[in-house]
């Protein structure tokens, strides 16, 4: 036994070395194609992102709707600069971007830098922010090369329609379509509607719909061979690389609550728990593993400090929220992320899942006796908790994006008590006493 978990743990750690080194590599290629078309793209779309510095919400008055300007600029920035003072390699590791200083109050202002960066105005310093790997630059740089921000909104909202349709599917063709009903219904949780318009806050959406996609395509090959623990490290490091710390939860939880629907009946309840937070550590090892890696590699390479950055941010942002005691601050940053939900499109969608549920109580009852069944889902919709619990700082301040979190807690309980009704196969034989 002691054997087995030394070998997994030798091979996870050549997947994120692995990993890491197909990550910087991309990373370096893409940093090798012309930013004049970038900037002249990005410069198109000015006058939008200009307008969207005093108000950035699609919806007047829920500031969860939010399209994520402040981020955006950063990530456009990022891809659009350029600096002969700096090797490929080190904007790489370092990702340098100028800065428009405005004073103490104003002093941190991304729109700003990127409206002055591409009308040429002199920037009075340079800054780096080489904490995260930026592996969005990967699809943004290419992108921006071919067409403006205002195009790849658009471009956003058709794909991640898509996407969402062909998770649907994949989850009716796999005899789940009381599953997709409630997928549907979670989505809502995670302000899809404004998350089109926003590249930060669409980057876990994205990698959440990608995931289950081939958690679907290949669910019979990864069981068969045991390889759903390495799916899910996959999973970690791939929200390490392309996320800006947003609301990563949700691609642990709903592929999770997928596979649990799909093999709650391997093992018994005790083994599916063991299971579930078996693969929990998994996707924790890959996201930090990579996460790591990134700080390691720009240290190696450039002879700097990031690491200890890192620990320094690190530090504040799992700290307790400001004014607070661990336990005072934790009840806190519950009620700031609960508070988006306070509204009667929320009390309606709920009631939608409710009256669905109630249909299928009807149809096929309530088989008591799967209770067991749903204790998996029950844990799984507590994971936000634990996530604001441990990374307080961070959700107290950015509450306006990390309260999308909390839609995996919906989807958990939805989907824990579907088990508790009957099997697809049961309700068919009702149907057909029915029809005779």
């Amino acid at each position: 036994m002691k054997k087995r978990w030394w070998l997994m743990f030798g091979n996870d750690l050549v997947l994120i070395l692995f990993g890491a080194a197909v990550g910087f590599f991309a990373l370096m290629l893409v940093h090798f194609l012309p930013v004049e078309p970038m900037r002249e793209h990005a410069f198109w779309s000015l006058e939008m992102i200009e307008n969207e510095f005093g108000n950035e919400l699609s919806v007047t008055g829920y500031p969860a709707t939010m399209k994520g300007n402040f981020t955006d600029c950063l990530m456009i920035q990022h891809a659009v600069y350029r600096s002969e003072n700096h090797s490929v390699l080190e904007q790489v590791t370092h990702m340098y971007r100028g800065e428009s200083y405005q004073g103490e109050e104003d002093g941190w202002q991304p729109g700003r830098s990127l409206s002055d960066y591409l009308r040429g105005v002199p920037q009075p310093r340079e800054v780096e922010y080489g904490r995260y790997w930026h592996g969005y630059l990967v699809v943004l740089k290419p992108l921006l090369f071919l067409t403006s921000f205002n195009t790849i909104r658009l471009l956003n909202s058709a794909l991640l329609l898509f996407l969402a349709g062909m998770v649907v599917a994949g989850l009716c063709k796999k005899n789940a379509s009381a599953l997709a009903k409630v997928f549907l219904l979670a989505l809502s949780f995670l302000f899809f509607s404004s998350s089109y318009a926003s590249l930060s806050l669409s980057i876990c959406l994205y990698l959440m719909l990608a995931l289950i996609l081939v958690q679907l395509q290949f669910d019979d090959r990864l069981s068969k061979k045991k390889t759903y623990g390495y799916f899910f490290l996959l999973a970690g490091m791939a929200t390490s690389y392309f996320d800006f710390l947003t609301y990563p939860l949700i691609t642990l939880v709903f592929p999770l609550c997928v596979y649990l629907y799909l093999h709650d009946d391997c093992g018994g309840a005790k083994g599916t728990v063991v299971r579930m937070f078996g693969y929990s550590a998994r996707w924790l090892e890959g996201y930090l593993g990579l996460w790591a890696m990134k700080w390691i590699l720009t240290d190696l390479l450039t002879g700097s400090f990031v690491i200890r950055d890192a620990l320094d941010t690190l530090g504040n942002r799992t700290d307790s929220a400001d004014g607070y005691s661990r336990i005072g601050g934790f009840f806190s940053v519950v009620w700031k992320n609960m508070q988006p939900y306070a509204n009667w499109c929320y009390v309606l969608v709920v009631g939608i899942g409710a009256a669905l549920l109630a249909a299928g109580m009807v149809r096929c009852g309530v088989r008591w006796k799967n209770w067991r069944k749903a204790v998996p889902y029950i844990i799984l919709a507590l994971y936000p908790f634990g996530w604001f619990f441990a990374a307080q700082n961070h959700s107290a301040e950015h509450w306006q994006f990390t309260c999308r979190i909390m839609a995996c807690t919906p989807f958990a309980l939805y989907a824990g008590c579907l088990k508790m009704l009957g099997t697809s196969e049961e309700c068919s034989e009702i149907r057909k006493e029915e029809e005779q």
